[in-house]
């Protein structure tokens, strides 16, 4: 495995662990070494070591067993018809998770309009930024953890605390869904053009664009999800 050195540190700990699994130095069923190993060959905590864990435990990777550690699940990776399963079998609880967003991030971009500052403006530019070169190289894993930072900034932009704990337990649902979601390439590509547009109208204190354009980007992933369900991509 390699040892950790940039992005963020649990997104590194996830890839380095997921390309060991793909490449088959651990196959399927053998057990990962103990957390405290994993933290001195990848040079990190073991807060980080075990939220890399939930999330490949998310992802499909690994088991864990209480008690007994984490065994490899699966090798194979994610590929267009895994993906396109998934999708079936989660469509409708994205279909309602989506309508739950449309509302509560209007509300969010709305009142990070209202009480965002240039600085934390500048911060979800960078985000953005970043997005931008990892999807020159296609890194799934940190694109979808940076479609996660641009949200949540625009909730932290709100300075509404209680939205910021829904959002946090929003963000936790969504992990696996945009993961898969991300992993189409168009998807990606639009994310770029959409959240370009949101920052557009935060630059201008534009309500009206904001609200509308963070919902026409969540009604354009809900519609990537079903080109994926109808084999269209």
């Amino acid at each position: 495995m390699k040892e950790i050195k940039r992005i963020s540190v649990t997104t590194q700990v996830i890839d380095s662990i997921r390309e060991s699994i793909l490449q088959g130095t651990y196959p399927v069923g053998t057990k990962l070494p103990p957390e405290i190993k994993l933290c001195e060959m990848l040079s990190v905590s073991r807060s980080t070591v075990r939220e890399a864990m939930r999330s490949l435990q998310a992802e499909g990777y690994v088991e864990l067993i209480s008690g007994k550690g984490a065994f490899v699940k699966d090798n194979q990776g994610h590929d267009y018809d895994a993906i396109r399963s998934w999708f079936i079998e989660v469509a409708p609880t994205l279909k309602d998770t989506t309508e739950v967003r449309e509302a509560l991030e209007t509300l969010q971009v709305r009142m990070a309009i209202k009480r965002g500052s240039n600085e934390e403006l500048k911060g979800l530019q960078q985000i953005h930024q970043q997005f931008i070169e990892e999807n020159k190289v296609n890194n799934v894993t940190a694109l979808a953890e940076l479609d996660e930072q641009f949200h949540t900034q625009i909730c932290r932009m709100a300075h509404n605390p209680l939205l910021l704990k829904i959002n946090q337990l929003m963000a936790m649902e969504l992990k696996r869904y945009r993961l898969m979601s991300i992993s189409v390439k168009t998807s990606s590509d639009n994310t770029i053009r959409e959240h370009e547009l949101i920052i557009k109208a935060l630059e201008d204190r534009d309500n009206q664009k904001a609200a509308a354009y963070m919902l026409a980007h969540l009604g354009s992933s809900l519609a990537d999800i079903n080109k994926v369900l109808e084999g269209q991509q």
